[in-house]
């Protein structure tokens, strides 16, 4: 039996190119995506690089109604 080789993750401040950037329509519709069938704020920011302001995400989510309460 052959064993995969353990990858690990790194996170990098430099990956979140998008924070405090302006959405676009395609950021828009990415986010909708990435919650769609109940994603996280938390994937759907590192999805659309913006790690590093999960907040903001999470307020342009609502404020779309992209959010199940």
């Amino acid at each position: 039996m052959v064993e995969s080789p353990s990858i690990q993750w790194h996170y990098d401040a430099s990956q979140d190119a998008k924070d405090g950037q302006p959405w676009s329509q395609d950021d828009l519709d990415d986010l909708a995506l990435a919650l769609k069938d109940g994603g996280s704020v938390e994937g759907a920011a590192h999805f659309l690089c913006r790690a590093g302001t999960i907040e903001d995400v999470r307020k342009k989510a609502e404020e779309l109604g992209l959010l199940r309460t």
